[in-house]
C-alpha cells in the first residue's frame, strides 16, 4: 500500500501533465513518444508520466524562453498536395490555431523540393499519391540532400500499410497519418515542436 502511495506521488496522468505545461494531451502524448516525457502504463492501460521528467521540461523550458528571445519567429510548414481545395483547408485550419507559424504549399514534388531549395521548412506534411512526382520519389529525393534529415516529416495518406510497402516503403523516420486529415493530431505535433524550440533543442 505504501508503494502505490509514493507512486502515486511520482506520476501524474496525462491530463495533468498537459495541464501544467499549458498544452494539449495530444502535445503530451507525441512529448512521451519522443522520449521527451518518461511515461508507462499501469496494468489498466492508463498512461502515467514521470513528475521528474515533467519538471525537468518545464526547468529547460524557463530556462530556454529566458535564454531565447527570438523563439516567436515564425515556423514554417510546407503543405505538399496536390488536391488544390485540401491544401487552402490546410493553410486556413492551420492559420486558425493562432501559432507564429507560415504555412507554404506545393502541388507536387517538384514544386516542393524547388520551394526546400530556397526555404527549408521546420514541418514538412505530404501526401504520397501525386503526379509527376509522388511522395514516394519526393521523399527518397530529399533523404539524399543531408542537411534536410533534420526536417520533421509527416505524411498523410489514404494508402494502408501493404500500399505503402509494396511501393517500396518510406525513409525511417516519418511520421505517417491516414487520411481524413487528423488535423487535432498535427496541431499537437506543432505544439510539441513549438515548446521544444523554447526548451532551446527544436
Amino acid at each position: 500500500m505504501n508503494e502505490l502511495i509514493a507512486e502515486a506521488r511520482e506520476v501524474c496522468t496525462t491530463s495533468e501533465a498537459a495541464r501544467q505545461l499549458g498544452v494539449s494531451n495530444t502535445t503530451i502524448q507525441i512529448m512521451v513518444e519522443r522520449g521527451e516525457l518518461k511515461a508507462w502504463r499501469t496494468r489498466g492501460g492508463h498512461r502515467r508520466i514521470s513528475l521528474e521528467s515533467l519538471d525537468a521540461v518545464q526547468r529547460m523550458r524557463s530556462a530556454g524562453m529566458a535564454r531565447r528571445p527570438g523563439e516567436d519567429e515564425p515556423l514554417t510548414v510546407l503543405v505538399v498536395e496536390d488536391d488544390a481545395a485540401l491544401r487552402e483547408l490546410y493553410v486556413s485550419t492551420i492559420e486558425s490555431w493562432g501559432w507564429p507559424v507560415q504555412v507554404i504549399t506545393a502541388a507536387d514534388g517538384i514544386d516542393a523540393l524547388l520551394m526546400i531549395e530556397r526555404r527549408r521548412p521546420e514541418i514538412l506534411i505530404t501526401d504520397l499519391r501525386m503526379t509527376p512526382m509522388d511522395g514516394f520519389d519526393f521523399l527518397r529525393k530529399l533523404r539524399t540532400h543531408h542537411e534536410f534529415n533534420g526536417t520533421n516529416v509527416i505524411v498523410v495518406t489514404g494508402l494502408d500499410n501493404a500500399q505503402i510497402e509494396a511501393k517500396g516503403a518510406l525513409p525511417p523516420g516519418i511520421v505517417v497519418y491516414r487520411k481524413p486529415v487528423p488535423f487535432e493530431k498535427i496541431e499537437g505535433f506543432i505544439e510539441a515542436l513549438m515548446l521544444r524550440r523554447s526548451l532551446g533543442r527544436g
